[in-house]
């Protein structure tokens, strides 16, 4: 058995015939129609029903496509493992962070880190917190910063920032007025836009409404906060979203109000469990914890950021 062969064989199944087969191959089709006569040679029955027409699987055929499948499913996650790969490039550094943190936190930590660091190279991939721990928990990066996840053993963790979120409104809202903390009483009525499921602040949000026997109108739901906030500014409603997302999108038309009960954003430093230390990787991680506390103690006086 040949992987040429087991190609073959998957194309002519996936396509539906012998000679579609071949044109998407770009080969013969006698070449093919060997190919498969020795596959089933080699494995002792047949593939195809002969004389019916379009390529119909035998029940032995079907069985044999399905393990097939999940061979290839290993090879497209090798794949894909590969371009991760290919995306870090040769940088000394890898970092992956959650998109969040991206556009503030990040930047000055990065500024403060190639000062002290000129000779460095930094490969950097903003991508969603799950794929940030899988990407830690098999070493194809050196720092992660991500939302909360769990079922990642091979994963070291610790709180890099846990802070309240806040409720964004469009300027000149009535409650924008609001000389107290919103509450989810003071949003009744109001179209609601609400971070994504997996999201864990999405939760503590949900059960704020819960506590108070409310029901949000929710109008729209997306993973991202800095797409809420360009949604508030728009028109399209209220959110509550990460302090320090809302800092970094203060040039909108938004004004930004505490919200009680509490709902906590949180971040977290990742790192491979085991790995060895690197001098970069050690460097970046105080400068960041450094930038953290900055960061918290501007937007939340007096609280400490873990």
């Amino acid at each position: 058995m040949e992987l040429k062969q087991i190609e073959v064989f998957r194309a002519i199944a996936r396509h539906g015939g012998f000679s579609r087969a071949a044109r998407a191959l770009g080969i013969g089709q006698p070449s093919l129609t060997r190919s498969i006569a020795r596959l089933e040679a080699s494995l002792g029955f047949a593939l195809f029903l002969r004389g019916q027409g379009a390529a119909r699987l035998t029940p032995e055929g079907a069985a044999f496509l399905r393990e097939v499948d999940r061979a290839f499913i290993g090879l497209d996650r090798l794949r894909i493992a590969a371009e991760d790969i290919r995306n870090f490039g040769s940088g000394r550094l890898r970092v992956a962070c959650l998109t969040a943190l991206s556009s503030g936190l990040l930047p000055r930590t990065l500024r403060r880190f190639l000062r002290e660091f000129p000779e460095a190279t930094v490969s950097l991939q903003v991508r969603p917190s799950s794929t940030i721990y899988e990407w830690v928990a098999t070493q194809r990066c050196d720092i992660g910063i991500a939302a909360p996840r769990t079922g990642f053993a091979a994963v070291e963790e610790e709180v890099l920032l846990a802070l309240p979120g806040v409720l964004v409104v469009p300027r000149g809202h009535r409650l924008a007025r609001l000389r107290r903390p919103a509450g989810p009483a003071d949003l009744a009525g109001e179209d609601f836009l609400a971070s994504a499921l997996e999201d864990g602040a999405r939760h503590a949000t949900d059960d704020a409404f819960g506590a108070a026997g409310l029901v949000p109108r929710m109008r729209l739901e997306t993973q991202y906060g800095a797409t809420l906030c360009a949604m508030v500014a728009a028109g399209l409603g209220v959110a509550v979203v990460n302090p320090v997302v809302a800092e970094d999108h203060a040039v909108l038309p938004l004004v930004t109000k505490p919200f009680a009960p509490e709902v906590l954003f949180t971040s977290r430093l990742l790192r491979p469990r085991g790995s060895m230390r690197d001098r970069l990787a050690e460097a970046f991680a105080t400068l960041l914890r450094e930038e953290a506390r900055e960061t918290a103690g501007r937007l939340c006086p007096g609280r400490h950021p873990r």
